[in-house]
C-alpha cells in the first residue's frame, strides 16, 4: 500500500488531500521561490492527527513541511519535492487565557492578529506584531521567531514562549518548558525550537506569556528630506536612552508605492519618514516625547505629524503595513531580504544599497524596524533578471556582514538564504546545529532542505 493511501486510511480523505487543485494551492509561499508540488496536504484537527501522520510519514521516510498560512518570505514553507505538507489551518483554537498568571494557550493555527485582539478584551497585551499579523499564524511566528515594529521595546516571539508541545521523530510527543515566569531545569529547549523553522519537529500547542496592556499610546510621524537623516535620528533616539515601542523607517520609493494612503500626512519634500510610537504613562512617558521632538529638529526634520486619536493612529499603521503589498502590486517580482545592522550603521546600509542600485540597475527599497537595526531590503526585478537579482543580493549581504550585521532578522533562512548562512556562521557552529537536528530528526525528514 502506498504511503498516501496509508495516510487516508489512518486519517480519512477529508484530512488527507491529494487532488491537483489542492496541491497547486499549497506548492509555494509568499516568497519569490517558484514552489514545488507536494504529494499530499494533511489538515490535522488535533495533536492525535499529527501523531498519526508523522508515524506514517516517518516510517515511509517521506519529507514533512509544516505550514501556517504561507506568509514566509524566505521559502520556509515551500514543500520539499516528493514530500507532504502538514497545514495547521484547522488547529486554530485559543484554548485558555489565564488572567491570573498572565499566559495564553493556543494551537499553532491561531491567527496572530486574532490573538492580539482577543487578549485585549482582558486588558492584556501580546506585543509581537509582524506586518502580516492579520494573516500569519502563531505557529509560523514561533517557527521563524517573528518580531515586528514593537520588538525594540518588547522583544520578539522567543521572549514570550513559555512551553511547547512538539511532535518529533516517529510520532513521539514531548513537552518542553514550563508555564512559570522562571524556569532553569535543564536546557532551554523552547528557545531552541523557536526560530528552528520546523526542522526539529511539529509544534502542536504553544503557551505564551502576556503582559498588562499599556495605558497610554502616543504616535507620531516625522518627515525627513532623505533616508540618511532619518537613519541618523534613529541612532540619536537610542543614544539619548529613549525607549519607544516602535520606530519604523520608510524610504521614498516605499512612500511612492503607498501613494494616496500616506500622502495626507506628509509635507512637500518628504524623502523618508519615521513612524514612532511611545507607550506608557506619567511624567517619564511625556518627557521622552519631548526629547524625541528635539532630536528630530536637530537632524533636519521637515515636520512632525501627531495622531490625535485612535482612528488616525490606525490609518498611519495601516499605511505602514501596506508598504509591502503596495510594492508587490507594482508589477515587479520582488526578492524580500531581511537584514539587521548595528543601529548607528543604518545610514551606511542605505548609502550602500543606493550604490548597489546604481551599479546593477535594479530598484532597491528600504523599510523596517529601525530601532532594532532591522531593515527590509527589497530588490525589484523583471522575469529574466534573476541572475542580476542574485548578484545584487550577494552584494547586499556582503555589505551587511562587513558592517557587523546579520543576514536574517525575522524572516528566517528557509530556502533562499542558505548560502548567506555559510558566510555568516563558522563551520563548527553549523556542524553543532546539524548534530542537534539529528537528535530530534535522525532521518532528516522535518523541513529537510531548509536552513542548512
Amino acid at each position: 500500500m502506498r504511503a498516501i493511501d496509508k495516510l487516508k486510511l489512518a486519517l480519512g480523505e477529508e484530512i488527507v488531500r491529494d487532488d491537483e487543485e489542492h496541491l497547486v494551492l499549497f506548492s509555494r509561499d509568499s516568497s519569490d521561490h517558484p514552489g514545488n508540488s507536494p504529494l499530499a496536504v494533511i489538515h490535522p484537527r488535533d495533536v492525535s492527527d499529527v501523531i498519526k501522520a508523522v508515524d506514517v510519514l516517518y516510517s515511509e521516510k517521506i519529507p514533512i513541511t509544516p505550514r501556517g498560512s504561507g506568509t514566509s518570505l524566505s521559502g520556509g514553507s515551500v514543500p520539499t519535492p516528493n514530500g507532504v505538507v502538514i497545514s495547521f489551518d484547522r488547529m486554530n483554537r485559543i484554548k485558555d487565557i489565564d488572567t491570573e498568571n498572565l499566559l495564553v494557550v493556543v494551537e499553532p493555527g491561531v491567527i496572530t492578529g486574532e490573538l492580539i485582539h482577543k487578549v485585549r478584551e482582558y486588558n492584556l497585551f501580546y506585543p509581537p506584531d509582524p506586518a502580516s499579523l492579520e494573516s500569519c499564524t502563531i505557529g509560523g511566528n514561533v517557527a521563524e521567531n517573528a518580531g515586528g515594529p514593537r520588538a525594540f521595546k518588547y522583544g520578539t516571539t522567543k521572549h514570550y514562549v513559555l512551553e511547547l508541545e512538539v511532535v518529533i521523530k516517529n510520532g513521539q510527543v514531548v513537552r518542553f518548558g514550563k508555564r512559570t515566569k522562571k524556569w532553569v531545569v535543564g536546557y532551554d529547549i523552547p528557545m531552541l525550537i523557536t526560530g528552528s523553522e520546523g526542522t526539529l519537529g511539529l509544534i502542536t500547542e504553544i503557551t505564551l506569556r502576556l503582559i498588562p496592556k499599556p495605558p497610554k499610546t502616543y504616535t507620531l510621524l516625522a518627515a525627513f528630506p532623505d533616508e540618511v537623516k532619518a537613519g541618523i535620528s534613529v541612532s540619536k533616539l537610542i543614544t539619548k536612552s529613549l525607549f519607544p515601542s516602535s520606530v519604523e523607517l520608510v524610504d521614498h520609493k516605499c512612500i511612492n508605492a503607498v501613494g494616496d494612503i500616506i500622502a495626507p500626512f506628509l509635507p512637500e519634500g518628504t524623502g523618508a519618514f519615521l513612524l514612532v510610537e511611545f507607550d506608557g504613562f506619567g511624567y517619564e512617558f511625556e518627557k521622552q516625547v519631548e526629547i524625541a521632538y528635539d532630536i528630530f529638529e536637530r537632524n533636519g526634520v521637515i515636520d512632525v505629524f501627531v495622531a490625535e486619536d485612535e482612528s488616525t493612529r490606525e490609518r498611519l499603521w495601516s499605511a505602514r503595513r501596506k508598504v509591502l503589498p503596495s510594492l508587490e502590486s507594482m508589477g515587479k517580482l520582488i526578492r524580500h531580504e531581511d537584514v539587521v545592522v548595528p543601529r548607528n550603521r543604518i545610514p551606511d546600509l542605505i548609502i550602500a544599497t543606493e550604490k548597489i542600485e546604481k551599479g546593477f540597475g535594479l530598484p532597491i527599497t528600504n523599510f523596517g524596524h529601525a530601532a532594532d537595526g532591522n531593515i527590509h531590503v527589497n530588490i525589484l526585478y523583471d522575469k529574466g533578471q534573476e541572475d542580476i537579482m542574485r548578484k545584487v543580493v550577494d552584494r547586499v549581504m556582503d555589505e551587511v556582514i562587513s558592517i557587523g550585521g546579520t543576514c536574517a532578522g525575522e524572516h528566517g533562512i528557509g530556502l533562499l538564504k542558505k548560502k548567506h548562512l555559510r558566510k555568516e556562521l563558522p563551520p563548527l557552529s553549523i556542524e553543532i546545529q546539524r548534530n542537534i537536528k539529528k537528535i530530534f530528526d535522525p532521518e532528516n525528514l522535518f523541513n529537510p532542505d531548509k536552513i542548512f
